[in-house]
């Protein structure tokens, strides 16, 4: 390493111009306090681009004396090292000049360095103009030994070179990396991993951003989505309304056009089948009516011959049975004859009062047969003439109702039993609403029912009635049909009741349903039991039964009266004949005085009896014309009944027909022209038949069409949609920044983690770096101290590749003085001088390079607060090594201050009112003489 020989300045702070030598090993600055001590070394730190002290710069000298340059220039050895190598090679001259220019150029200073072989001059130096940059100036200065390690000790503060034993461990470590140039590499590193942390953190950010940024893409997509499902439902939408409806509406009208068109014909022939019908039974009723007529008068002839031959045969009877009881009263005659001998009086009058009680008897009998004939011939005329029978209390009551206006009609007028094997059913389920009354005004009901509470009439008088509507398959309203409206909790009744023909069958049967046999077994929810009547009440077959029961009826009440009459008239001749002999009558007398009449009626017996057979026999051929002619009109009026039943239903028939033809005629027309119409409207290729065909397969019809339309149309209005069309390209743009940002991620991480790894690696391999530079300060220290005569002992720092060992590694120094024993580096033991000692140590040993023994010190004021003792012995010190050492000290140490130096260098103040100061004063120590001399 080089040294310094002397220095020039020019315009360095208050001085103007002048040159000073160094060429020797220590070099003492002495003068008072502000006299320019600092600036000398300051001037030298400037020349070697090294950083002031404190807090000034080489800018803060050049404005006190408002010149605008200055320069600094230096004369320095080139001496070759134990290699041979000149410090400034190529320069191969003995003295190297260095040299600093500061000019002042547009407001800034600005430096230049040159280095030129041998003493050259600042004007030379500034006639050549071989100007060297800073950073090409700093490489030579490292080239000739100016290590970072020199640097850094020359930059040391005024007072500090004596407290570098204060340092605590790792302060320690640092600085001794710092000097050697190894704590910028760790602060590289430690940059580096501060960058990577920067960078995990700001990946981290990137990667919460990208997060954020996916949940925008996911929000967008969203609304994307969204937006184009509102756009789908709405082209759905509108194909649905504006083309997939009128075509379905077309495809639905030609297929109801053809599917019409069957029925239409249908109908038609229906119509035309019912007209020959109606027309058919219209001649037939006519021909029915005239039968009737007919029919009529024959069984009016036929009643007045049967009449007539009953009279007849009544008389005859009448007069067989005359002289009949002509010939017993001779007969009984006789026998009292006989009697009157040994009569018994007493049975006599026992028989006679036995006879006398059974007439009355029969009497009573004969009295209720007879009055029981007056009610069955009423009836009987009532059914004769088509009709039926009316108690009395309906009679009151509908005379009532026909007197307060009240139009009206039975229930049983208008049912009529279609099938006779439901008839028993049928009466069994309507037997409680025989004499139900049917309003034909609702608004009646009111007066209806005051005169019903009047009347006290038991059965129901309805006023709402119901239009019979199509019965249910198998139910009881099948079997049955009504002339008028019925009530309609009738209808619904007879409509709930399923016919099943056995108990068996009606098991089976769901428990809910309810049914009833033809003989009347009728089970509901309550449970089964017999509803069967022992008479008809309702339709036709039951008028026909009841007038041939009250025929049967009549005949028999007939012959149980003649029979009634034949025994009175016994009993009536025995009461005689016994209260005769009683009286005590004489038999033989009247034998006697009736003999002729006796005899006469033996002669007429057997006439009479003779016209009594003719006259039954006529009674006979009478009775049976009369009942054929009976039964014909019977037949003839049922034929009629059906026939007209058949006729009002063929009518009301055609009527439904006819307006159902007319309807769907009507229907078909408007469908025609709706069809034109819109076949018009479409083009031909949307209207082809494979198209149409389509179509249908995939709506049924418009009304699928239309309740499509209504769920799109929900769900555009109910739902929550995106109608800004901007959320597509925002979507685009969030999706190419989230996919460039994951990318640049991905990038970053595998750039990252590369960065770490070389980090990590190369840290590790620089370790051994750092432990040969702890080791190499060892052995400084180990090689001063040995010099000064001091016990040194260094623990050497566990360094490891990690953060934390690295920042908690320190360096820990002991020293031994005078063999009082071991201390530590600030533990409050050691004196001032020692202190001093030690942080000379520390602090030379921090600028040893073995490899270029020599170089400079600057130590501003070293023996500060030491006694006379401690200076010798840093002097002393000082003289045993081989580097120059330039020294600053106040003027009023101790002279022993100066006993090491061989040059002094006196500063001096400002004088008042001069512009520049004076030049420091040369103090050179003369050489002792040798041995010899």
């Amino acid at each position: 390493m080089f040294d310094f020989r002397s220095l020039e300045v020019v315009h360095w702070d208050y001085w103007q111009r002048f040159s000073l030598p160094l060429d020797t090993n220590i070099v003492t600055v002495v003068g008072p306090n502000g006299s320019g001590k600092t600036t000398l070394l300051d001037a030298l730190r400037t020349l070697l681009t090294i950083d002031c002290a404190g807090n000034r710069d080489y800018k803060s000298y050049l404005r006190h004396n408002g010149r605008p340059f200055a320069w600094l220039r230096a004369r320095v050895g080139n001496t070759p090292g134990p290699a041979g190598e000149r410090p400034f090679f190529p320069l191969m001259d003995a003295e190297v000049t260095l040299a600093c220019r500061i000019q002042k150029k547009g407001g800034e200073w600005q430096r230049q360095y040159a280095v030129m072989g041998g003493d050259v001059s600042i004007e030379d130096i500034e006639a050549r103009g071989e100007w060297l940059g800073l950073r090409e100036y700093r490489i030579r200065l490292e080239g000739a030994g100016l290590s970072q390690a020199i640097r850094r000790v020359l930059t040391l503060e005024q007072g500090a070179t004596d407290k570098l034993c204060q340092l605590p461990p790792r302060a320690l470590l640092d600085l001794v990396f710092d000097v050697f140039g190894d704590k910028a590499v760790l602060d590289d590193y430690q940059r580096a991993r501060t960058d990577q942390g920067e960078a995990e953190r700001e990946q981290l950010q990137l990667e919460h951003q990208l997060s954020l940024l996916g949940v925008s893409l996911q929000e967008a997509e969203g609304r994307v989505r969204s937006f184009q499902e509102w756009e789908g439902l709405k082209r759905e939408r509108n194909d649905l309304v504006f083309d997939i409806l009128p075509r379905c509406e077309f495809a639905e009208l030609r297929a109801s056009l053809r599917a019409a068109h069957p029925p239409l014909l249908a109908q038609r022939r229906r119509c035309l089948e019912l007209q020959q019908r109606d027309a058919e039974l219209a001649e037939r009723l006519i021909e029915l009516d005239a039968n009737e007529e007919r029919l009529r008068s024959e069984q009016a002839e036929a009643e007045g011959l049967r009449t007539q031959a009953s009279q007849i045969l009544t008389d005859a009877r009448a007069a067989f049975t005359e002289n009949e009881v002509l010939l017993k009263q001779e007969t009984r005659l006789n026998e009292l004859l006989a009697q009157q001998g040994g009569s018994d009086h007493e049975r006599l009058a026992r028989q006679s009062r036995e006879a006398r009680a059974e007439l009355v008897t029969l009497g009573h009998e004969e009295q209720q047969l007879r009055s029981e004939i007056g009610s069955l011939n009423n009836q009987l005329a009532a059914w004769r003439s088509g009709r039926r029978y009316t108690p009395e209390f309906e009679v009151n009551f509908r005379r009532a109702l026909d007197a307060a206006g009240i139009r009206h009609r039975m229930l049983s007028e208008v049912v009529e039993v279609l099938d006779p094997h439901w008839q028993g059913a049928v009466e069994a389920v309507l037997a409680g609403y025989r004499h139900v009354v049917l309003l034909d005004d609702p608004s009646d009901r009111q007066q209806a029912w005051s005169i019903g509470e009047a009347q006290r009439y038991k059965h129901f008088v309805v006023a709402d009635r119901s239009t019979v509507q199509s019965a249910s398959r198998g139910s009881l309203l099948e079997v049955v049909e009504f002339s008028a409206d019925p009530p309609d909790w009738l209808l619904r009744q007879l409509d709930r009741i399923r016919r099943v023909e056995t108990v068996e069958q009606g098991a089976s049967v769901s428990r809910e349903q309810d049914w009833i046999t033809p003989q009347g077994y009728f089970r509901e929810r309550r449970g089964g039991r017999y509803l069967g009547v022992d008479d008809v009440y309702f339709g036709n077959a039951a008028r026909s039964r009841q007038l041939s029961e009250g025929e049967e009826r009549l005949q028999v009440i007939e012959r149980r009266l003649q029979k009634i009459a034949e025994k009175r008239r016994e009993l009536q001749q025995q009461a005689s004949d016994a209260e005769a002999v009683l009286r005590g009558a004489n038999a033989s007398a009247q034998l006697a005085d009736r003999a002729e009449e006796f005899a006469e009626a033996h002669a007429r017996q057997p006439g009479l009896q003779a016209d009594v057979q003719r006259c039954a026999d006529s009674y006979a051929a009478a009775d049976a014309h009369y009942e054929s002619c009976r039964k014909r009109r019977q037949e003839n009026s049922a034929g009629r009944d059906a026939a007209a039943r058949e006729h009002r239903q063929v009518q009301s028939a055609l009527a439904d027909t006819l307006r159902q033809y007319t309807g769907l005629r009507r229907e078909q027309l408007e469908r025609l022209a709706v069809y034109r119409e819109r076949r018009d409207q479409l083009p031909a290729a949307r209207r082809t038949a494979s198209e149409l065909a389509r179509l249908r397969e995939m709506f049924e019809s418009p009304q699928a069409v239309r309740r499509e339309v209504d769920r799109v149309e929900r769900r555009l209005n109910e739902g929550h949609w995106e109608a800004d069309g901007s959320c597509v390209p925002l979507r685009d743009k969030l999706a190419d920044d989230h996919g460039s940002l994951k990318d640049d991620l991905a990038r970053r991480h595998q750039h990252l983690e590369r960065a770490k790894r070389i980090t990590t690696e190369a840290r590790g391999a620089y370790l051994s770096v750092l432990r040969n530079t702890v080791k190499r300060y060892t052995r400084n220290l180990g090689f001063l101290a040995e010099l000064a005569g001091i016990g040194i002992d260094v623990d050497l720092p566990e360094l490891h590749n990690d953060d934390l060992n690295l920042a908690h590694a320190g360096l820990t120094v002991r020293f031994e003085f005078d063999k009082k024993g071991w201390i530590g580096m600030d533990d409050g033991e050691a004196s001032g001088g020692q202190q001093v000692m030690k942080s000379l140590l520390l602090l030379v040993a921090l600028m040893r390079d073995e490899d270029r023994p020599g170089g400079f010190v600057f130590i501003d004021e070293p023996f500060a607060h030491l006694d006379i003792f401690n200076i010798d012995k840093v002097g002393a010190f000082l003289k045993t090594t081989r580097a120059q050492y330039i020294l600053t000290t106040p003027a009023t140490h101790n002279v022993n201050v100066f006993q090491p130096s061989e040059l002094t260098l006196v500063t001096s103040k400002r004088r008042p009112g001069a512009d520049w100061a004076q030049p420091l004063a040369v103090l050179r120590r003369q050489p002792l003489p040798e041995a010899g001399a």
